[in-house]
């Protein structure tokens, strides 16, 4: 397989998908990055900071299964098109917001804008590559998310150093205005409904509910890395191992992404993210571990490894199981599945930390990916809906 892959995963349709997620998540992580630091200086207090989060991820999670029905009904570009203008309208109204109730209000919208923008886009992905190369079409989908998530951190301090937030917030408006030039731009027999709609409303998809309930479980521990583990090195006095684990990780994680995308679609989609699941539970054992400059490295690559290939995998295997007719839902069903593992670990693994220790809050989140391994490899079961289309 040639470097770049195969010439079917660079379609303009794709590429504009590409370009979707890129901008998407460099405009959200600028505003993630820096938010914080501006509730903090509004007098916000640490709860307060949480909960610019966790608004924004569970309006995203409860929102993300309908969005997919959507697509399925009405095609991706009519969905897009609310969610640029409300990340656009509310990046504005963040320039009036003057109290930290006010941002975590409006943290409301920036979940509807990630709802409507980033699930619609990743199921365009799906419906528009061949069967043979989905693999590798969403694993380069993803693999330009992690781009813009990596770029977005120097240019939100950037910003803030230029021109404070009032410059960031407009910046994340001019990117919601290259959006909206994005989609505009797709091609129009893509405009128009995907696939015929289910005949009533479905708030999840049923073929996929076995693998979300995996990656649930597999999920669970996700949020302890950001969250616990700055916490438990430094207080082990591991800071510059810890510097080190954030720069290997984002790095293999690319380059893994990178370098694997196509690879579930020659090894088998279900093969690839049972073997990245386990990896993921391994890397959670490497962090439960007191940190040492060795075993924080090692974790990195580990994670990094696991989280390259396991939710771009899955998502084309729950694209291969649904039917046509719902396989954005199903999509939708597997996205908001990874936001509710996100918020009930950040709950769990924090209690956990809280009375036991921050290894033990690891360990947990290693035991629950080892049970989502067990649970996806009890889907093995299951058939393809439809019978992959070899690429012309």
């Amino acid at each position: 397989m040639p470097l770049l892959g195969s010439r079917t995963v660079f379609t303009p349709t794709l590429l504009a998908c590409y370009g979707i997620t890129a901008a998407v998540h460099v405009a959200s992580i600028v505003l993630n990055t820096l938010l914080p630091f501006h509730v903090v200086d509004l007098g916000g207090t640490k709860t307060q900071v949480g909960l610019l989060f966790s608004v924004m991820t569970i309006v995203s999670m409860f929102l993300r299964p309908t969005v997919g029905g959507w697509v399925d009904r009405f095609g991706a570009r009519p969905v897009i098109a609310p969610g640029i203008a409300a990340l656009a309208l509310t990046s504005l109204a963040l320039q009036l917001a003057t109290t930290p109730v006010a941002i975590i209000v409006l943290m409301v919208g920036l979940g509807v804008a990630n709802g409507l923008i980033t699930t619609p886009a990743s199921v365009l992905t799906a419906l528009s590559s061949p069967a043979a190369h989905r693999g590798e079409a969403l694993g380069t989908y993803y693999l330009a998310g992690s781009l813009g998530i990596a770029v977005g951190p120097p240019l939100a301090f950037g910003l803030r150093a230029l021109g404070g937030m009032r410059l960031a917030f407009a910046v994340v408006v001019a990117f919601a205005v290259l959006l909206a030039v994005i989609v505009a731009r797709l091609p129009a027999n893509v405009a128009g409904p995907a696939a015929a709609g289910p005949p009533r409303l479905r708030l999840i998809s049923r073929s996929a509910l076995a693998v979300s309930f995996a990656l649930v479980l597999s999920t669970i521990g996700h949020s302890s890395v950001f969250a616990f583990l700055p916490l438990y090195a430094v207080g082990q006095g591991q800071t510059a191992a810890l510097a080190w684990f954030f720069v290997i990780y984002p790095a293999w994680l690319i380059t893994w992404r990178a370098l694997l995308r196509g690879v579930s679609d020659r090894l088998g989609h279900l093969r690839v993210s049972v073997f990245a699941m386990s990896v993921l539970a391994v890397a959670y054992l490497l962090l439960a571990l007191p940190p040492t400059p060795l075993s924080l490295a090692l974790a990195a690559l580990v994670l990094a490894s696991g989280n390259a290939l396991l939710y771009p995998t899955l998502a084309a295997l729950v694209v291969e199981r649904a039917p046509e007719a719902e396989r954005g839902l199903a999509l939708g069903t597997l996205s908001g599945a990874w936001d509710l593992g996100v918020v009930v670990g950040s709950v769990l693994i924090g209690a956990v930390a809280d009375r036991v220790s921050y290894g033990a809050g690891f360990a947990v989140g290693a035991g629950f990916a080892a049970l989502g391994v067990g649970a996806l490899a009890l889907t093995a079961a299951r058939r393809p809906m439809a019978e992959p289309v070899p690429a012309g």
